[in-house]
């Protein structure tokens, strides 16, 4: 999984392509779209280690991908759905071993 968050950061036209191809997507998910939304989802991964959410996107997984489809209006805390513990964990292990 880590390979595919790092290819997606750095070729994200190539995965725009590769993600047409294998996932239904609709009639609107024109390529410039697919790789604006894999740049903007690249942009909310962290430089150092991939698969560690920063954030913002913490903040914004919560704001579209819970708030919205379960119409929460207030204020939702990351580890109310999100536990990080591990991947924080192997996060400080990998800066260390660099």
């Amino acid at each position: 999984m880590m390979r595919a968050l790092v290819f997606i950061r750095e070729r994200p036209e190539e995965a725009a392509d590769i993600a047409m191809k294998k996932i239904p997507m609709g009639s609107n998910a024109t390529r410039p779209v697919v790789i604006e939304g894999l740049r903007r989802f690249a942009r909310a991964l962290p430089d150092g280690v991939p698969g560690v959410p920063t954030p913002l996107g913490m903040k914004n997984m919560i704001e579209y991908d819970v708030k919205a489809p379960l119409k929460i209006k207030e204020d939702v805390a990351p580890e109310k759905f999100l536990y990080l513990k591990l991947a924080s964990e192997v996060k400080e292990e990998l800066e260390r071993n660099r």
